[in-house]
């Protein structure tokens, strides 16, 4: 009977020990995938205003269907102007309005509803409190070396992986991927960067006038 319960004692300290061996490296990769996602947070914060040209590329190889689009992004603060192909999305730091060219609507919401994911950079200004991070790997990407980083929604989202390139050198955002439940992917490659330029504070507002006989959906 002792020689069983040392059996069974020998066994679990040996699964301890295994587990204990392989738990270090999936810590090391989480925690290096928290710290140049903080690097390049930082980075992003320090600007005073940015300017992004990318392009904005929807994907589903199982339904045949890819769309690319061009976009630019203007952002001060927690304000923003961006176009996607012919839609709009304006915030002024307390409300969104997103204008969907194609549905003829205007959506209105909450800045503080709006799910991460919305802007090329929106990932990486609040992902310690919305994301779990992860390091995979470091990859060549159009001719430079390039750290990919998974965040995981801490709570569910509509998108439940977010996938984030980062230059290796300079920890400059080189595109974003967000991965739905259909198995569709939705992806920013940054075209060109450029920070601290003047952006007059009028961007950062709509206008209903400019739009005429369109459905408004109002969900504050």
């Amino acid at each position: 009977m002792k020689i069983l319960w040392l059996a069974v004692l020998f066994s679990m300290i040996s699964s301890g020990m295994v587990y204990s061996q392989e738990t270090p490296p999936q810590r090391r990769f989480e925690e290096k995938g928290e710290q140049l996602m903080k690097e390049a947070s930082q980075r992003l914060k320090a600007y005073r205003s940015l300017k992004i040209e990318f392009t904005y590329t929807m994907e589903n190889k199982s339904q045949d269907f890819e769309e690319s689009m061009a976009g630019v992004l203007f952002a001060q603060g927690d304000k923003y102007y961006m176009e996607v192909g012919d839609n709009l999305f304006v915030s002024d730091g307390e409300t969104v309005w997103s204008y969907l060219e194609e549905m003829e609507e205007l959506h209105i919401n909450l800045a503080e509803y709006t799910e991460g994911g919305l802007t090329p950079t929106s990932v990486l200004e609040e992902f310690d409190q919305e994301f779990r991070s992860k390091f995979i790997r470091q990859e060549s990407h159009e001719g430079k070396e390039v750290d990919i980083i998974d965040l995981l929604p801490n709570e569910p989202q509509a998108f439940f992986k977010y996938r984030v390139a980062l230059d290796a050198k300079t920890k400059m955002l080189v595109y974003t991927m967000a991965y739905d439940r259909h198995g569709g992917t939705y992806t920013y490659s940054i075209d060109r960067f450029q920070p601290n330029i003047e952006i007059p504070s009028e961007k950062f507002s709509f206008s209903m006038e400019d739009y005429q006989d369109i459905e408004v959906i109002d969900l504050r």
